[in-house]
């Protein structure tokens, strides 16, 4: 039940950041929050998180549903971790959040978090690479069992 939660949360989250920014800020445009360090940027990006390996925005939205599924599948399958499914719903929101954005948007993520010295980029994104992070975390924290 959490690694749905989870991943709900997410998905509307990013959804609503989405539309605001969309709604107000004017595409290619930029509000600034705290001069030269952070703004909002209302831009569309076709490659992967971050901006990163724009070889076609199709491709991506395959493998996030394909990794969605498969995610849900192990979660379902696998006796209750609290800290997976919540790991496992964070990355599973932010996948399903920018493929429904590429989706609605014709291969295009909205992003719009400017950190001048990052790539632009959204809620769903920042998900995905926390919850990437905690599974290399987990895995390299993790103590060897005695066969």
């Amino acid at each position: 039940m959490l690694f749905f939660t989870v991943a709900l949360v997410v998905f509307v989250l990013d959804r609503l950041t989405k539309n605001i920014v969309t709604s107000s800020v004017p595409y290619g445009t930029e509000v600034s929050v705290i001069d030269h360090v952070v703004g909002i940027t209302n831009i569309r990006n076709a490659g992967a998180a971050f901006g990163f390996a724009p070889v076609g925005p199709w491709f991506f939205l395959i493998a996030a549903l394909a990794v969605s599924i498969g995610l849900a599948v192990y979660v379902l399958r696998q006796p209750g971790d609290l800290s997976g499914d919540a790991v496992f719903g964070l990355i599973v929101g932010g996948a399903l959040g920018n493929a429904f954005d590429r989706i609605i948007n014709g291969g295009g993520v909205t992003d719009f978090i400017n950190f001048h010295f990052w790539p632009v980029f959204n809620v769903a994104d920042s998900a995905v690479s926390v919850g990437v992070l905690l599974l290399i975390v987990g895995y390299l924290t993790r103590k060897p069992t005695a066969a």
